[in-house]
């Protein structure tokens, strides 16, 4: 199983063009030639790997754990290629890094930084994930790191690391100057004011349902994001749910905590990293200048 890397690539065409014949003017081949190839690996995985419709193909149940397989050994042969790489020319590679939302603006720009004075040569993709897709994306070898979240010591891929190494306090936060900062809050108050939603991490559901158990009075909820910046609860009257650490560290300091017991938590975050990345030295330097730019800025 799993023989020809030239195999699981063709397979892989055949399930994002969804039709055989689309796959193969992809791969600049025949189409009986890639029939031959999926029927091979039929053979190879005892099963049909697709079912066939009247305008193309879909994965069966089979060909869905298969094509998950695929990937992670196609990434996990690419990253081998890059270890070698790196010690015979000297080159390293790229780096993909997916983070929350206030690790993003704040301690991952701040320890590429200080990363690329050592390693001006590496190429890092940043993107922002809840820690639930950042893990995905490990497993499935589309992603190297992931920094911040919840860390509920759940069990891990066999492939990954976790490292957990700060205390995290999370409430309630607004733009600075939100007119709740003038008085005390009370849950009416909260109920009332539109709210965003970053990542769902921590959970904003969980508090909006204790809200209303408590004000008979439904909270909205008019954004959800995961790719925009924090900025946009500059300016407004937005409220979000959000971990306190590093917002000192936000440019202008535009968010600030509410002075709101409700919706307060503490829980233990850090980073997840995939195990085989950890063989590049330049990769276990990144990890070293996260960890201590994090724990510079919790201070």
């Amino acid at each position: 199983m799993f023989e020809k890397r030239s195999d699981l690539v063709r397979f892989l065409a055949v399930v994002e063009a969804g039709r055989i014949a689309t796959a193969a003017d992809r791969l600049a081949i025949t189409q009986p030639a890639l029939t031959r190839v999926i029927a091979r690996l039929e053979r190879q995985f005892g099963g049909r790997l697709f079912e066939r419709l009247p305008h193309g193909v879909r994965l069966t149940a089979l060909g869905d754990t298969v094509s998950g397989l695929a990937r992670r050994i196609l990434r996990e042969i690419e990253a081998a290629e890059e270890v070698l790489d790196a010690a015979r020319s000297g080159r390293t590679g790229s780096f993909r890094i997916t983070a929350s939302p206030t690790w993003v603006e704040t301690v991952v720009p701040a320890a590429l930084a200080r990363f690329h004075e050592d390693c001006p040569g590496i190429e890092v993709r940043v993107d922002m994930a809840s820690r639930q897709e950042g893990l995905r994306l490990l497993v499935d070898g589309e992603s190297d790191l992931h920094c911040g979240g919840i860390d509920t010591s759940e069990i891990l891929h066999a492939s990954l690391r976790r490292e957990r190494f700060l205390d995290v306090t999370a409430g309630v936060v607004a733009w600075r100057d939100h007119p709740l900062f003038s008085r005390d809050v009370s849950n009416e108050d909260l109920v009332r004011y539109p709210w965003i939603d970053f990542c769902r991490e921590p959970s904003l559901a969980t508090l909006l349902d204790q809200l209303y158990q408590a004000t008979n009075i439904r909270a909205k909820t008019v954004v959800q994001t995961g790719s925009a910046c924090l900025s946009v609860l500059n300016g407004g009257s937005y409220l979000a749910l959000l971990p306190f650490s590093f917002l000192d560290r936000l440019p202008g300091q535009f968010i600030r905590p509410l002075p709101a017991e409700v919706g307060r938590s503490r829980y233990r975050s850090g980073y997840v990293v995939r195990r085989s990345a950890e063989e590049l030295p330049p990769f276990r330097r990144l990890l070293q200048i996260v960890r201590e730019t994090a724990l510079e800025r919790s201070g």
